[in-house]
């Protein structure tokens, strides 16, 4: 049952959904169960092998710690200090899992749980994450995790814990992973933490009086070794005896940003060499950026505010850049809208257009979900503020009914400013896309 309820909600997922019957692009791997490679702009799935099968993660877990993490600090990491509780150390007994030895009592900087979570996979570190954004508990800090699953549409994903632990109840799929790693990466400081190479120097605690170096372990990222791939600029691995070893990484090229990610790798060989050919695939096949501009496709919306219609607005495909095989062209890619029945104000709209490309045996056949344009939303607002206002001049209430008034005016007041932040936040997304286009060299 848990596994026809997730493909129905499958379709449901944010970023991007595989279309029924289509076929797998990409090399077919045989010492590697599953493999997703994205587009780390749009979401995009540019190839995969079982990107939804629910596989144990090992510690690419951690890509969630991280993110939560940053995402509660806001790049705010000096003079946070966290301290070691009982449950951070003692939960990890028997269980012979990477750590840094933190000790009941430890004043540790923020700053230094983050590079030791990520740079030496330390358990005890990411216990003590979880407790930060978890609200003092290792438990809360799982919840947030699930939450955030939730919050991001993903359909094959739930953590029992925040450092990857093998558990039955703790699985993700190669997709959920990939999207989960985009995500982080728009989260503060993340991007610096997940990209580190050098060498991390932990000072002494109140509790320890050694220093701790923290040194990069992925030998694709390491220069001098023979498995090094000058493209990868971030990563995480993984390994348990259950979920053997599992990667995920950014890497770019020549201004084409990807994510990869792979997991049930059965030796670290197969792993370095999985990941080599996933990501010369994929830099020959993706090349470029193409320009798909607004092709007009629009749609009217109803709006209600208070309980009442205010009238439509108007919503149309902003155009986007998508990457596409080489071969692929814009002709290649439908658009669609997908809207609620009403966008009720003081909510934020949710209005996508859809891009589907077909690619036959060049590239996955998938959709991808972007944000819509909305016009004449300031202009609807305008009039029916003004409309209330010359209404509550007409009459002079008293009592009760200026009770009732001011809740009416206060309700319209307060959907205004809320609906005003909205169309602020579509702009300045507007500009982002466009900063991103700039980077493409479109």
């Amino acid at each position: 049952m848990k596994k026809l309820t997730a493909a129905l909600c499958a379709v449901l997922l944010v970023l991007c959904v595989c279309l029924p019957g289509a076929s797998a692009a990409g090399p077919a791997l045989s010492a590697t169960r599953a493999y997703c490679i994205v587009d780390a702009d749009t979401g995009l799935v540019l190839a995969q092998q079982n990107m939804n099968e629910e596989l144990h993660p090992a510690s690419i877990t951690k890509v969630m710690t991280l993110g939560l993490a940053c995402e509660k600090a806001q790049g705010n990491w000096d003079g946070v200090k966290l301290t070691v509780t009982h449950e951070d150390v003692y939960s990890l007994a028997g269980t012979d899992s990477s750590h840094i030895a933190l000790r009941e009592g430890e004043e540790v900087p923020l700053v230094d749980a983050l590079y030791a979570t990520q740079m030496a996979s330390a358990n005890d570190g990411a216990n003590l994450l979880a407790e930060y954004f978890g609200g003092g508990t290792i438990e809360g800090g799982v919840a947030k995790m699930n939450e955030q699953v939730e919050e991001l549409g993903l359909a094959h994903t739930h953590f029992a814990n925040p450092h990857g632990i093998s558990d039955e109840d703790h699985y993700t799929s190669c997709y959920d992973m990939a999207q989960i790693l985009r995500w982080a990466l728009e989260q503060p400081g993340f991007e610096d933490v997940f990209t580190r190479s050098e060498m991390y120097t932990m000072q002494p605690t109140n509790v320890q009086p050694v220093t701790r170096y923290f040194s990069q372990q992925d030998k694709m990222r390491i220069g001098s070794s023979r498995y090094h791939i000058a493209s990868i600029l971030g990563s995480k691995i993984g390994y348990t005896n259950t979920a053997r070893y599992s990667y995920a990484c950014l890497a770019e090229q020549n201004g084409v940003r990807l994510i990869c990610v792979t997991m049930q790798s059965e030796l670290s060989t197969d792993k370095y060499n999985d990941v080599r050919t996933l990501l010369d695939y994929a830099f020959s096949t993706f090349t470029g950026y193409t320009d798909l501009p607004a092709q007009g496709v629009t749609a009217q919306l109803p709006v209600t505010g208070g309980g009442e219609s205010l009238g439509t607005v108007t919503v149309s495909d902003p155009g986007v850049q998508l990457l596409l095989a080489d071969g692929l062209s814009a002709k290649d890619v439908t658009v669609s809208l997908e809207l609620p029945e009403t966008y009720v104000l003081g909510t934020e709209p949710e209005v996508y257009a859809v891009y589907t490309i077909r690619g036959g045996t060049k590239q996955e056949s998938t959709s991808v979900r972007v944000k819509a344009e909305i016009s004449g939303l300031t202009e609807l607002l305008e009039n029916s503020t003004g409309t209330e206002l010359e209404a509550a001049k007409a009459v002079q209430p008293k009592g009760r009914a200026l009770w009732l008034l001011g809740i009416s005016l206060g309700s319209t007041v307060a959907a205004a400013a809320v609906t005003f932040f909205i169309v602020r936040l579509l702009a300045k997304r507007k500009k982002r896309r466009a900063r991103s286009a700039s980077r493409h060299g479109k």
